[in-house]
């Protein structure tokens, strides 16, 4: 009965395979997106759709038809397939900005939720609860994106590049809950206690959100008035 709770799902396990792979990857890009998500919105966007889409594909991949003792080369096929797929949704997600723009906002409302249920929430034990802060954030700050953009952007992109970078080293390091595991557990009644050093990286996140933030609003102040203009590329 305890095997579904504490054993890590076939998704979580080919990530730790491949640790080198998602934790570099996720480090890089988090640095990317915390520090130019503004300046270079358009490719900060097209990046975190491609990566939004394609998590999404292959997590539903991992959840209904592969599983731990999946060959590899039939894994990494379908990352190559989630990835296409994710190029698609970011290309789209690039035509369209100011959806886009609201959508990148959202997961940032998203991803904050999901630290609160980590940081705090989980005590109630409540599936539902999670999902209803994690949702209600995401439209909340999909809101903010669409009517604030610049920003809106510039902190959304601050605190999401600097949720992947500390994940990235979570990855490498442990210590970070992973958010299904995370749900599976609270189904289950299983949990009472978040490994202390989650909170370092909590703290992490914090400090390089603000640090982040700052050296975006401040290379923002240096742009030309014609790149502060919302969706300057359609104008």
């Amino acid at each position: 009965m305890a095997c579904p709770v504490f054993t890590a799902n076939a998704f979580i396990q080919f990530v730790q395979d491949y640790a080198w792979c998602f934790g570099t990857g996720f480090i890089v890009l988090g640095l990317f997106l915390a520090f130019l998500g503004r300046k270079l919105f358009n490719v900060a966007i097209f990046m975190v759709a491609t990566i939004v889409v394609a998590g999404l594909i292959l997590f539903i991949f991992y959840a209904t038809c592969l599983s731990d003792n999946t060959e590899a080369w039939l894994a990494w096929l379908m990352v190559a397939v989630s990835v296409l797929v994710g190029l698609l949704g970011g290309f789209l997600a690039y035509k369209l900005e100011k959806l886009g723009a609201a959508a990148l906002c959202g997961w940032g409302g998203f991803c904050l939720g999901v630290l609160l249920n980590e940081t705090c929430l989980y005590l109630v034990n409540s599936v539902a609860l999670f999902w209803c802060v994690n949702i209600g954030l995401a439209i909340i700050f999909g809101l903010l994106g669409f009517f604030l953009f610049n920003q809106a952007v510039m902190v959304a992109t601050s605190f999401i590049g600097s949720y992947m970078t500390m994940r990235g080293i979570g990855i490498f390091a442990g210590g970070f809950p992973n958010e299904y595991a995370l749900i599976n557990m609270i189904e289950a009644g299983a949990i009472d206690n978040i490994d202390p050093v989650f909170y370092a990286y909590l703290a992490g996140i914090f400090v390089m959100t603000i640090i982040a933030s700052i050296v975006q609003f401040k290379m923002f102040a240096k742009m030309e008035e014609a790149e502060k203009h919302p969706y300057n590329r359609l104008n």
